[in-house]
């Protein structure tokens, strides 16, 4: 068993620990929908945290309490959409309805501070840590906000409102491991650009899963459920306004190709491993997928 293999066993164990001790989470303990996940976030959090020399423990600290957020998040985003799976796995509402729902992803949002309280970091450094977990959940909610509010009709202004809505919902969450570790290495010249490269891949990754739901290749999610829920996706967007579902693959993958691109860039005046994690991890994870050949997975748009 290699190290990483080993501190993510650790860090399932935290996570795992944390429901067990708690007599609401205890339930919810053995219940898929928190396990079957990609543990894209704790590899980054462990793999970034090295680059900087960081002991393991206060990176298990900031992968836990950020995993607790992201499914918090998670939870809630079904809620709102009322999409009845993720991770193959039933959505927390639907299986034990919407105000459990409601109150167990703001319990996961309490906890995630009680891993920062009972950290063995110096005091400094869990204000540190409380303040950019405040800052990216109010991110996310002003984010989530913005996609019930989001215009599609502004044609100009589509690129630029979808960036930041998805950077505010998505991205602060995923920027948020990146930057504790910046802080707590005390090398504060790299917070800006650590977070300009989260946001960018977060913003790439909401593209891909905009075109899961645009192909009905999602996993546990009924096709174009963006299009049913109202929900902004770009590919139902752009061509709903009229543009061709060619050119429409073809603009959107530029402008995900760009983001990329400025993360690389970026990338490039930083530890060597930001760009192993960038090329290794992230940008396979984010790829979008070609137009298929045949249009019969496409969606009929209304």
């Amino acid at each position: 068993m290699d190290l990483k293999t080993s501190a993510l066993g650790r860090l399932e164990g935290r996570l795992r620990a944390c429901f067990f001790s708690d007599s609401t989470l205890a339930d919810f303990s053995d219940d898929a929908y928190f396990w079957s996940g990609q543990n894209i976030r704790g590899k980054i959090c462990l793999d970034l945290g090295m680059a900087y020399r960081l002991p393991e423990d206060t990176l298990l600290d900031i992968a836990a309490s950020t995993q607790l957020l992201h499914d918090a998040s998670l939870i809630h985003d079904d809620l709102i959409d009322e999409d009845t799976e993720r991770r193959g796995c039933p959505a927390i509402w639907k299986k034990y309805g919407k105000a459990k729902a409601l109150l167990i992803g703001d319990l996961l949002i309490s906890k995630a501070y009680e891993i920062v309280i009972n950290s063995k970091v110096s005091a400094a450094t869990k204000v540190v840590w409380t303040g950019e977990i405040t800052a990216a959940v109010s991110s996310a909610v002003s984010g989530a906000v913005a996609e019930l509010e989001f215009d599609a009709h502004n044609e100009q202004l589509i690129l630029e409102n979808y960036y930041r809505m998805a950077s505010c919902k998505t991205g602060a969450l995923f920027a948020l491991p990146a930057r504790c570790i910046a802080l707590t290495a005390d090398q504060l010249s790299d917070v800006d650009r650590l977070n300009t490269i989260f946001l960018n891949l977060a913003v790439a990754y909401q593209i891909k899963d905009d075109q899961s739901d645009f192909l009905g290749t999602k996993s546990g999610r009924e096709h174009s459920s963006d299009l049913k829920n109202g929900r902004p996706n770009l590919y139902h967007i752009l061509t709903n306004n009229g543009m061709s579902t060619e050119k429409c693959f073809d603009y959107i993958n530029d402008y995900q190709q760009s983001l990329v691109s400025d993360s690389v860039q970026l990338a490039d005046s930083l530890p060597k491993q930001v760009c192993v994690i960038l090329k290794e991890l992230l940008i396979p994870f984010i790829e979008l997928k070609p137009l298929p050949s045949s249009n019969g997975l496409l969606p009929v748009n209304t």
